[in-house]
């Protein structure tokens, strides 16, 4: 384990490619994280009562059963029942994404992100409170 893992964070991760979404799960292990990760909205829905409010939540843009990574923040919020801090992963550079994550104070990290990258804005949004 990275001795410099923050302890007890709890993180959110929903992608509906099972490869990225084992290498996210693996990765945020490494950091310390305790992980909950689905292919869909549905499953992090069903799995979310009795576990603490998650301290980041991660997700593609583009989701199955018409989601998008936009809904899934604002429905993990609501299940949770607070303003999780939220990043989404995409390449898409539409600027109606752009405004709907503005709107939903979500980050955008266009894709391919290092790790490193991704760490550090994952760092820098919890230590902001968001």
């Amino acid at each position: 384990m990275d001795m410099s893992a923050k302890p007890d964070r709890f993180a959110v991760v929903i992608d509906d490619e099972s490869i990225i979404l084992a290498g996210m799960e693996i990765m945020l292990d490494t950091w310390g994280y305790q992980v909950l990760a689905a292919e869909d909205v549905e499953t992090v829905l069903a799995c979310l009562p009795g576990r603490p409010v998650p301290d980041v939540i991660l997700s593609d843009y583009r989701l199955r059963d018409g989601w998008s990574g936009i809904t899934a923040v604002r429905a993990v919020r609501e299940a949770c029942g607070a303003a999780v801090p939220a990043i989404i992963l995409t390449g898409d550079t539409g600027p109606e994404l752009i405004v709907a994550a503005k709107a939903e104070q979500v980050r955008i990290l266009h894709k391919p992100v290092q790790p490193s990258d991704l760490r550090r804005h994952i760092d820098a949004l919890i230590d902001s409170g968001g």
